[in-house]
């Protein structure tokens, strides 16, 4: 549901705030996610001691402890590469831990009604360190009170379902959108140079979070930084342009965008997936591909590979898909069980993953993966494989 101008304006506030609390300068859209995903993460910047960038992140043996430990992820939905990738690094995780037993994967199949039976069957298997992606956000949120309540150690990750912390469950996990927004544009500021140009946002669909708070972080580095002068942001102020994180809605809604403006220099966008769609419109239109950001995808990287060598404004810049998370709401969701603490950071500073302008960051096309393959996650290529079959 759009956000009315109120709402928008009070979370707008949060989140600027929030970064000038953290000093942060420097999906959900990626593939797969839901519009509901990172609902709510805002609320958390305004907490420094939560947030931190992946150097703060520990190994899984720290916490594996000694008891017997049963753990379960609980999906709101499965039927996705990111989705996929993700629970293939869950298992990943666990099994690097003799004493942790992992208990049937739960699919909810985007029925809030199905993963809240997922939840409560697991308590009743009797699960001990839950992991859930909580896509019927505060539908589900009772239910992960329950079971938090009953002894079970229950960590949301991406997705916030809004409740407290310590209360409705153990701990969230997610990362830091408004710092993915001062990180694109700061690249884009870069690489457009002096002369600057027209830059776009696309974002996902009508009001969610995730793009909202992007938004900030584009806006306050469009503003702050002496090298974006030049820069001009076509979109409203605080309206991302939404394109469902389609691809063929971006395909659209670029081709509307083509048609409105002589000249685009650049596109900010979190989806690598939806992008294809926008590059199309592009190419259809004639007109040269601009620089470009979005999160890896093995798609995106083979569309700069075959695209680059005709385009050259063509550049890319991507932050990871972060599909690794999962790994760090484990460690959180057993290290209480075990009563080990757990001082790495709930939400994560996402680092630049891929750039086209610096010859160690080369996007690397997988021919063997699907387009869908989500190449930052920490699984080997055999790994990745055997996910997506």
């Amino acid at each position: 549901m759009p956000l009315t101008k109120t709402r928008l304006r009070a979370r707008q506030s949060v989140a600027v705030l929030a970064l000038a609390a953290l000093g942060a300068a420097g999906c959900a859209g990626g593939p797969g996610e839901p519009a509901a995903a990172n609902g709510g993460v805002e609320a958390v910047y305004n907490d420094a001691a939560r947030t931190g960038d992946v150097s703060a992140l520990r190994p899984m043996t720290d916490f594996c402890g000694t008891k017997p430990v049963k753990v379960a992820l609980a999906d709101g939905t499965g039927d996705n590469a990111f989705r996929k990738t993700a629970r293939a690094e869950f298992e990943d995780e666990a099994s690097k831990c003799p004493n942790i037993t992992v208990l049937p994967y739960a699919d909810g199949q985007n029925n809030p009604q199905k993963a809240i039976s997922d939840v409560k069957a697991l308590v009743a298997q009797g699960v001990e360190a839950l992991v859930v992606f909580p896509d019927a956000g505060e539908a589900l949120l009772p239910t992960l009170r329950e079971a938090y309540k009953a002894g079970v150690q229950v960590v949301p990750w991406t997705a916030n379902p809004g409740g407290k912390p310590g209360t409705d469950y153990t701990t969230f996990v997610g990362h830091n959108t408004v710092n993915d927004g001062v990180t694109w544009t700061r690249w884009m500021c870069e690489a457009l140079g002096t002369k600057g140009g027209n830059v776009v946002f696309l974002g996902g669909t009508p009001g969610n979070t995730q793009s909202l708070t992007e938004l900030v972080g584009i806006e306050k580095e469009l503003k702050e930084n002496a090298g974006c002068s030049a820069v001009k942001l076509l979109n409203d102020p605080g309206k991302p342009i939404d394109t469902n994180w389609n691809p063929a809605q971006m395909q659209k809604v670029v081709s509307g965008l083509l048609t409105k403006y002589p000249t685009i220099d650049g596109v900010i966008t979190d989806s690598g997936d939806a992008s294809l769609g926008g590059i199309r419109a592009f190419l259809q239109a004639g007109r040269p591909l601009p620089l470009w950001t979005a999160n890896d995808l093995n798609g995106f990287a083979c569309a700069w590979k075959d695209n680059s060598g005709k385009q050259p404004n063509f550049q890319t810049v991507t932050v990871s898909s972060r599909t690794w998370i999962i790994r760090l709401a484990l460690r959180k969701a057993v290290a209480a069980h075990q009563g080990i603490k757990n001082d790495e950071p709930e939400i994560i500073n996402i680092p630049i993953f891929e750039n086209t302008l610096d010859k160690s960051k080369l996007p690397k096309c997988d021919p063997s993966l699907p387009a869908s393959a989500i190449l930052s996650s920490e699984l080997t290529p055999e790994q990745l494989k055997q996910a997506y079959s």
